[in-house]
């Protein structure tokens, strides 16, 4: 009897958190949910009963202009539940708020030195965003922050991330745990970015796909059967430290040859007399080392897209980082070299496309890993 209660409590938890799900992707009707869900519509009625009851879903009718009878439609109603997402870069964080229907509510820059202790003020900057936005605290599902690589997810603990010396060996979860009070967790940032990509018209239908991050460093998250991929202690697919020649560059990891060491965007650039990616891509009409220069980009990040390829099956990169600026011009090289090469080419060819990324994204994504664990069961 016991067993009976909790497989049916259970049941009833796991589809109250797949409504959600399913909402949160697009509006939908009860008879839509009911053949989501296989389930009756009395059961689908009962749960939509108890959200509108709670606040969560309000039920409007579809925006049409055909003759007859207009059908309803289910959404979530914004203010309800929110997440606090954090992105930690090199010198600093972005932090903000979203709502459960993807709205960052509120987003600031909060910057720190050595001397700071980074996590009680990026905790008392929550709590202070909070109040400022009226947001109350008991209505903030959990916490997620977004790092470069390598971290340790399970530990909530960033690793020894290159260039990264703000954050090294920083048990980040467990620490803002005990002071917000709430859940909190740590995920890689191109991870992050990968997962709010999946679903996009950027990504297409895809549920096979890399998301490449490149900036000051290279970070990867893999999206594979539409899922994504994970080993041990949460690690992810570190393509930026896989080597590409094994008797080359002394990389920042301890590693020789790895692809970030020479398609990392200050790698690439050194000795140019180029300043930024921006600056090659601006210089691409008058200056012939800029063509060079992306071609030579291209060349690496193709090899290492070839490798990661060759052991996880994928159909579309997507690019985000410094390189979205002339995309345009990058994406189809890129493309054309990784499918001069590709064991899979005459079957899986490659499409090279940029990623939606946008100045609320990086918080969106971290904000969205607080989402996820909220919603599962």
């Amino acid at each position: 009897m016991i067993k009976q209660a909790r497989n049916a409590e259970y049941t009833k938890q796991y589809n109250r958190k797949l409504v959600l799900k399913l909402l949160r992707s697009a509006p939908m009707s009860r008879a839509d949910l009911a053949r989501q869900l296989k389930v009756t519509r009395a059961t689908t009625t009962l749960i939509i009963d108890e959200f509108s009851n709670e606040g969560l879903v309000e039920e409007r009718p579809r925006e049409t202009t055909q003759m007859g009878r207009t059908p309803l439609l289910l959404y979530l109603r914004p203010g309800m539940k929110y997440a606090a997402g954090v992105y930690l870069n090199r010198h600093g964080c972005q932090v903000g708020i979203v709502d459960l229907c993807g709205k960052t509510v509120v987003q600031e820059q909060v910057l720190f030195d050595m001397q700071q202790n980074k996590l009680n003020v990026l905790a008392d900057t929550l709590r202070r965003m909070a109040k400022q936005a009226d947001i109350p605290w008991e209505k903030i599902v959990g916490v997620g922050v977004s790092a470069p690589g390598p971290l340790d997810g399970e530990e909530g603990r960033i690793l020894n991330p290159p260039r990264f010396d703000l954050w090294h060996n920083t048990q980040v979860s467990s620490v803002l745990e005990r002071s917000l009070q709430l859940p909190v967790y740590l995920e890689n940032n191109a991870c992050c970015l990968a997962r709010y990509n999946q679903g996009k018209p950027e990504a297409g239908n895809s549920q096979n796909f890399m998301l490449l991050l490149v900036d000051s460093g290279i970070g990867s998250g893999v999206i594979s059967g539409g899922k994504l991929m994970k080993g041990a202690k949460y690690f992810t697919a570190e393509l930026g430290h896989t080597s590409i020649d094994y008797r080359g560059k002394l990389c920042a990891c301890g590693n020789v040859g790895c692809l970030e060491a020479y398609a990392a965007i200050p790698n690439v650039l050194r000795d140019t007399g180029f300043e930024s990616w921006k600056a090659v891509m601006d210089a691409l009409g008058t200056d012939p080392r800029a063509r060079e220069l992306v071609e030579l980009e291209a060349e690496y990040l193709a090899t290492g897209i070839c490798n990661m390829s060759n052991i996880v099956s994928m159909d579309r990169v997507l690019l985000a980082g410094d390189l979205l600026y002339g995309v345009e011009v990058l994406a189809p090289i890129l493309e054309e070299k990784v499918n001069q090469r590709s064991l899979r080419r005459a079957v899986l060819p490659i499409s090279v496309c940029p990623a939606c990324v946008g100045k609320e994204s990086q918080v969106q994504a971290a904000a969205e890993v607080a989402f996820a664990r909220f919603l599962m069961v």
